[in-house]
């Protein structure tokens, strides 16, 4: 069987597609990823293919942050809708779908698997009478986000030359859903095929009698050395060890002080310090704070943009999550939630419920035989 997978640039988007990808790989299947030139290094990693199709990373987000300024200026209801069309319905899909739609001419795949916000794979499906699955990134896009983009890509579907279908076409073909119940997610349309995917393997963390360890993340993504020195000073005179990752976006010698209690660092894999930690302080991007819930980690999510407000919300809702927004940032509030977190058992026993439906999720193995099937 010939796979292609398909997404837009960003962490956040092309790393949930490489478990499911790898496994259609280890099966013998064939297998190739059409992304963004910039993450050549992050896929050939794991020993995949990488078909480069769309900007560059940087340029990309050149061209986007006009509108990423503007839509802070949206109430926050209202800015995941339009972050998802001006992005992935106006920018990505145009940029990418030609050198796709080569690609996927060359590759002949007997599937493609595209991540929720690449918009233009159900295009090239459709005009080349391809099987197409969607693969969340996260939480499912939600219906007013969807809806707002399926106006947005219509151009694209009539130089294509066939007829627009609903949502997008997102769901002309089995979902794949790497979210667990309990964080609320919204639903499929009626009568598609939904295929679980466990997002990570982990075991709970385990920490027992040992120093609380806090972790502090704000992803690939979130530009604010503000924001971090914020979070490292109200958790400063909290007893327990802080590990702070600027990402590379963020240059640690503009941080003001890095308080006798943390370490900084650019990047540590969510792998190697989750097992250990007792406290995610994170943006809750999707895979901050699937990774958090998969090893029982409590979160206090402070969220900057677009679906982060969602995962923070529905972690909230499911027990195992404080949330402090945009305008409630301070040192004071940051400090009380973080003691509540660590003090009150009743944050982790939920984020532990949350782990525990993680790990009962089908393995990429698992799915990828349902989907060849």
């Amino acid at each position: 069987m010939r796979v292609l997978f398909s997404s837009v640039a960003g962490y956040g988007h092309v790393f949930p597609l490489l478990p499911l990808a790898q496994a259609f790989r280890d099966r013998g299947d064939a297998v190739a990823i059409v992304t963004s030139p910039s993450y050549a290094r992050h896929v050939e990693a794991v020993g995949l293919q990488l078909l480069p199709a769309g900007l560059d990373e940087d340029e990309l987000n050149a061209r986007f942050a006009p509108a990423k300024a503007k839509s802070l200026t949206l109430p926050i209801p209202e800015r995941r809708r339009f972050v998802f069309s001006q992005r992935f319905a106006l920018l990505e899909a145009p940029a990418r779908i030609d050198g796709l739609r080569v690609h996927v001419q060359t590759f002949q795949p007997d599937l493609i698997v595209h991540e929720s916000a690449e918009l233009a794979a159900p295009v090239v499906a459709a005009q080349l009478g391809l099987r197409s699955v969607q693969h969340t990134f996260g939480r499912m896009v939600s219906w007013p986000a969807i809806d707002g983009a399926a106006i947005a890509v219509i151009p694209l579907w009539e130089r294509a030359g066939v007829e627009l279908e609903p949502h997008a076409g997102m769901f002309r073909g089995p979902l794949v859903d790497i979210c667990p119940p309990s964080l609320g997610s919204e639903r499929p349309p009626n009568g598609t095929p939904l295929f679980p995917l466990r997002p990570v393997d982990a075991a709970v963390s385990q920490h027992a009698g040992e120093r609380p360890l806090i972790y502090v993340t704000l992803g690939t993504v979130v530009t604010s050395a503000r924001t971090l020195d914020i979070l490292l000073a109200a958790l400063a005179d909290i007893d327990a060890d802080v590990l702070l990752t600027t990402g590379w976006q963020n240059d640690p010698a503009d941080l003001a002080t890095i308080p006798a209690n943390a370490s900084v660092e650019r990047f540590v894999p969510q792998s190697e310090v989750l097992p250990r930690c007792s406290l995610i302080v994170t943006h809750a991007g999707s895979g901050s704070t699937l990774g958090a819930l998969a090893h029982g980690v409590p979160m206090l999510a402070v969220p900057h943009a677009a679906d982060q407000f969602e995962n923070a919300a529905a972690s909230a809702a499911a027990g195992a999550a404080r949330v402090v927004m945009p305008d409630e940032l301070a040192e004071s509030v940051v400090r009380e939630a973080a003691l509540a977190l660590l003090e009150d058992s009743s944050y982790r026993h939920a984020a532990r419920e949350v782990a525990a439906e993680i790990a009962a999720m089908p393995s990429a193995a698992e799915v990828a035989v349902r989907l060849a099937a």
